[in-house]
């Protein structure tokens, strides 16, 4: 069968290393064809053709508003065509000055970088993409919380964060559907130059993430590849946190039920969502029982009607104790609610309420790898629904916890995340 990314193309920027270089492997896998953009030609023109035959390195300092708007042009001609962007280029300040300590050359390259290349570059992109195209942007963890000592890196990530919902619900109409990808801690390159130089403890770091680990450049990858996708059209204006659970809270001690063993059980799937492939049919918690091994359960009854909000966060609870006494749950264990966002106030609350819960849930039972995630659905076509709980349920998502994600296109650019 062909891949329905065999024939598409891709504009990656800063991508010969650390996350860029893991999502230029990631897409090239996919069967696109990548035009790798960064500072470095050389390095870029080398690392295209460590890809293969139809990828292309162009060189590019995006820190100069010109080239970055002239950049999707150079790509659409190298490959053809251009269907998809993604902004990763960026940087932050590690000499650990404060704002009012650094230098005004210095401040203004990071937000040149970090920012105004990615309003100038996908400014340029929108009239190229086709229907169907696609862009996503590198937010971070940083664009919800400020970072002291590292320049005005957590402005310009709030900045891309924002632009990602506007630019979304502009482009809506044009078949282009735009997000962007947060990731928390990454063992990048820099930051593991930064470990050697005893500068940060990543094993301190660790220990603060719910999850017990800090994402590799393939998670943040694989979040984009989603993203690209023709799937990912289902969360066009969401900027998806890939952290570990770190956004949701502090991991809790001691309250988790012990790890499951398993290395693959059923996929089970219970209220009226679009068969995903492979998955088993549940009708509640006491259906569990049947299943020797679990691999993830997506919980969609909430989509046939929400219950008053006592019943329906009762319901919730049940099953999340049914999965975390399952006696065979997988070591990578996955529990997703679905859940209408509703349309009168009472739906309302308790749609935001399930979110919650979902979110304190993952906290909880983080540290024996399980993942708690909701969607809280506001979307006409199940379809896209649907690739989107099997992504977030499967092991591409095996970093992504404590998340409560509104999707759909009703409401393209809503919501923090």
């Amino acid at each position: 069968m062909t891949s329905p990314t065999k024939h598409r193309t891709v504009l990656v920027t800063g991508a010969t290393g650390g996350i860029g270089w893991a999502i230029c492997r990631r897409l090239a896998q996919d069967g696109y064809r990548v035009a790798l953009a960064d500072l470095d030609a050389e390095a870029a023109q080398e690392k295209a053709r460590l890809l293969g035959d139809g990828h292309v390195g162009l060189g590019a300092d995006l820190t100069d508003p010109v080239v970055a708007a002239s950049l999707p042009a150079r790509a659409a001609q190298a490959l053809g065509r251009l269907d998809c962007v993604v902004n990763n280029a960026g940087m932050t300040d590690t000499s650990g000055r404060s704002l009012v300590e650094l230098p005004q050359d210095a401040f203004e390259r990071l937000i040149a970088l970090n920012l105004t290349a990615v309003e100038r570059l996908s400014a340029a992109a929108v009239g190229l993409l086709p229907r169907g195209g696609s862009i996503v942007n590198l937010a971070s963890g940083a664009s919800y919380r400020p970072l002291a000592l590292r320049g005005p890196y957590s402005a310009t990530k709030a900045g891309v964060a924002a632009l990602t919902k506007a630019m979304a619900q502009d482009c809506a109409p044009l078949g282009i559907s735009v997000n962007a990808v947060a990731p928390g801690y990454t063992r990048t390159p820099l930051v593991s130059q930064l470990e050697a130089e005893g500068r940060v403890d990543l094993a301190a770091v660790a220990r603060a993430v719910p999850l017990g680990r800090i994402a590799e450049p393939e998670d943040i990858a694989s979040a984009v590849a989603f993203c690209a996708s023709a799937a990912g059209r289902a969360l066009t204006g969401r900027v998806l946190v890939v952290d570990g659970g770190s956004s949701a809270g502090t991991p809790v001690a001691g309250t988790a039920p012990a790890a499951g063993q398993g290395l693959a059980g059923a996929d089970l799937v219970a209220g009226p969502l679009a068969p995903l492939g492979g998955q088993v049919a549940l009708r509640g918690p006491e259906g569990l029982s049947a299943q020797a091994a679990l691999g993830s359960v997506i919980d969609a009854r909430a989509l046939a009607g929400l219950a008053p909000a006592s019943d329906q966060l009762s319901a919730a609870r049940q099953m999340a104790q049914a999965c975390a006494a399952h006696h065979g749950r997988t070591a990578a264990f996955s529990l997703l609610f679905v859940a209408p966002v509703g349309t009168t106030p009472a739906e309302q609350a308790t749609s935001a309420a399930l979110g919650m819960l979902a979110r304190t849930l993952a906290l909880e039972v983080a540290p024996a790898g399980l993942r708690v995630n909701c969607v809280r659905w506001d979307g006409d076509d199940t379809a896209d629904l649907a690739s989107l709980c099997r992504f977030l349920s499967g092991t591409g998502a095996g970093i992504i916890t404590g998340q409560s994600i509104r999707a759909g296109s009703r409401t393209a650019g809503g919501g923090q995340h």
